[in-house]
């Protein structure tokens, strides 16, 4: 049957029609307007064709992707471990030895054999640290304090496409309607959101995934836009692919949505629904945004009397970061602002020092920069 989504605004309908295919003979999809319901749906002009699908395509890696990286490794791990790993690969495969030092470097505390699991992992499924798609993660304290090497959803994306190419069919993950509850739970979850997510593979094998997020929690993240509905959807992916392909995951590795943690802050996940369950997570409740960023110490603004040669810190590198997204500004504006402009000769944000870092501020404040 047509695709009827539940979202029926004209820009909802448009990105479903862009961004899939029909499922059947991979036509490109057109809007409709049933006559009788008077709701517009997705279909292929094929008569009789029924379903639509998506192609999971990797993320693209080029040259901004990269400096963003730099930037934000600097801020992350400080520009020591930033300098340290600069001869190191940040993207494609990495050798045992090159993982390691990587790991050392941006996990200190971290146990060896912790480390070395992590790095035969690492380039046994070709995954890197540095790329967001592997991580050490502690949790507890004291003598209890252990690690856990993690996936982030993305790199379980990408090993999946390493089996072959696979689709999301029908516009999934999505929340379920309560008659696709009915038909296939028996009944309709009023506690939890529920949603669905279908896959195919490029040999037309199906599997359909469920995953449920309980209505009155709120996940971790949502300050940086994570939401109870995502949470339900990466447990429903993450049990799709499970079911399509059991064996094409590590092994009691967990899985944790990057796009929402903190690396290293964040604390034990769930290992079948990648949710942060515990660990060294603060999260402001009972105020707004505006309010929290209100609080927070404002780093040193005023003129220096004496240029101050110290390097940059982590924290300063951060401030940087913030006031070029306010500004929207990009590293090759602030590089001319630094070296056209200012002759600093700078080849990276964490060359410099606290007193340029002070004019900076400055600048931005003024309009400068």
């Amino acid at each position: 049957m047509p695709h009827y989504p539940e979202d029926q605004s004209d820009k909802n309908l448009e990105n479903i029609r862009r961004n899939n295919y029909c499922a059947q003979c991979g036509r490109r999809l057109y809007i409709y307007l049933d006559m009788k319901t008077k709701r517009k749906y997705v279909a292929c002009p094929t008569p009789g064709h029924e379903g639509i699908a998506r192609e999971y395509q990797p993320q693209a890696t080029d040259y901004q992707s990269n400096i963003r990286r730099e930037v934000e490794l600097e801020r992350q791990h400080g520009a020591e471990t930033s300098r340290a790993l600069a001869r190191i690969p940040k993207q494609g495969q990495l050798t045992q030895v090159d993982a390691q030092r990587i790991l050392s470097l941006v996990y200190p505390g971290c146990p060896e054999d912790e480390i070395v699991r992590c790095a035969i992992l690492c380039r046994d499924f070709g995954l890197h640290p540095l790329m967001k798609e592997v991580f050490l993660i502690p949790f507890g304290t004291g003598e209890k304090k252990t690690w856990a090497t993690v996936l982030g959803i993305n790199a379980t994306r990408k090993l999946m496409a390493q089996r072959g190419t696979y689709s999301y069919i029908d516009d999934t993950p999505r929340l379920m309607t309560p008659e696709e509850q009915e038909r296939i739970f028996g009944e309709v979850d009023a506690k939890n959101i529920v949603a669905i997510t279908k896959l195919r593979t490029k040999d037309g094998l199906e599997a359909p995934g469920y995953g449920r997020w309980p209505k009155d929690q709120n996940p971790y993240g949502m300050d940086k836009g994570n939401t109870k509905a995502n949470m339900a959807f990466i447990r429903s992916e993450r049990n799709a692919f499970g079911r399509l392909s059991p064996d094409a995951l590590p092994p009691d590795v967990e899985i944790i949505d990057e796009a929402y943690a903190e690396v290293p802050q964040i604390g034990k996940v769930d290992p079948k629904t990648g949710e942060i369950v515990e660990g060294e997570v603060t999260e402001v409740k009972g105020e707004t945004a505006e309010a929290a960023e209100a609080d927070q110490e404002i780093p040193q603004e005023a003129e220096p009397t004496e240029k101050d040669g110290a390097p940059v810190t982590p924290e300063q590198l951060s401030h940087i970061g913030e006031l070029m997204k306010d500004n929207d500004m990009d590293l090759a504006a602030i590089g001319k602002y630094m070296n056209a402009d200012k002759k600093w000769d700078i080849r990276k944000l964490g060359d410099l020092v606290n007193w340029q870092y002070l004019e900076l501020v400055q600048a931005f404040k003024k309009g400068k920069a």
